[in-house]
């Protein structure tokens, strides 16, 4: 579960602080859990709003979406084989914020757009734009990480 929680948060402090937040929040609303998923999935929604609960707190001055900067390449789904987890989780945390949190919540936990906009606020479109964004920050990123080996 930190592990869900540091790939959302931008450090250990916040995603520690998500962490027990999101226990907390487990705890107190056990009863409420009726057992129409499993219990994992159950813990590890409550985690994924613990953990965007903190990313609001600490960037309330902040707008959680960023703005098109432009980048017009489109991004592919090769080559990733290559990378280690570490490697790929140091290229997530490079991401700005509002890419960040919909590529996790889209890529790595398999929510819907309709989910994601549900959970941030944001509509169906404004999610698929900043996957694709986060998509191509990701390719670019490794496009440069591969570089450096060669």
């Amino acid at each position: 579960m930190y592990s869900i929680c540091l790939r959302y948060c931008k450090d250990e402090w916040e995603a520690q602080e998500a962490l027990q937040n999101g226990f907390i929040r487990v705890f107190a609303n056990l009863g409420s859990y009726r057992g129409e998923s499993g219990l994992f999935y159950w813990i590890k929604k409550i985690l994924i709003r613990s953990a965007l609960d903190e990313i609001k707190k600490r960037r309330r001055d902040n707008n959680i979406l960023v703005r098109d900067d432009g980048d017009k390449e489109v991004a592919g789904a090769e080559d990733t084989e290559h990378m280690t987890y570490e490697e790929m989780l140091k290229i997530l945390h490079t991401m700005p914020p509002g890419y960040k949190t919909i590529f996790n919540m889209a890529i790595i936990d398999g929510m819907s757009h309709q989910e994601i906009s549900q959970a941030l606020g944001v509509t169906e479109s404004t999610s698929r734009t900043q996957l694709m964004k986060a998509r191509n920050y990701f390719k670019k990123q490794m496009t440069r990480q591969q570089n450096l080996y060669l």
